[in-house]
């Protein structure tokens, strides 16, 4: 079995791929494909994201498998924004449900579910 192309969390073999689109979804960055079980954090510190970013002028909003990307700079200026996340000691208050609420609805452009079901596969 290929257990590297394996992805738990969605039950199934497969490719990680990270991707970069403007506003109205439009493709402006792929990575290369990575083994299924990879996680977004580990695949956007190998393809260096962050400084791309900052040395395009760019910044980005991220879904919280992000989380911490981005603190080992030494700038203040952030170029990626993620969202905040409850751990088992601490929940989110509703400043910060809203603004996870905000942020996810800014990040999803209008042609994000036809990608997602496409890639799913027909059964």
């Amino acid at each position: 079995m290929n257990r590297r192309n394996y992805s738990g969390e969605h039950k199934r073999h497969g490719l990680h791929f990270l991707a970069l689109t403007d506003e109205k979804g439009r493709l402006l960055w792929i990575s290369a494909a990575r083994p299924g079980a990879t996680h977004d954090i580990t695949a956007a510190r190998r393809d260096d994201i962050v400084r791309h970013l900052r040395d395009a002028g760019l910044g980005a909003l991220a879904d919280l498998g992000f989380i911490g990307l981005g603190k080992d700079t030494d700038s203040d200026d952030p170029v990626l924004i993620t969202g905040f996340k409850a751990t088992r000691a601490t929940k989110l208050n509703p400043a910060h449900k809203q603004a996870n609420q905000v942020l996810s609805a800014a990040r999803a452009p209008p042609s994000s579910t036809a990608s997602a079901t496409s890639s799913a596969g027909a059964s």
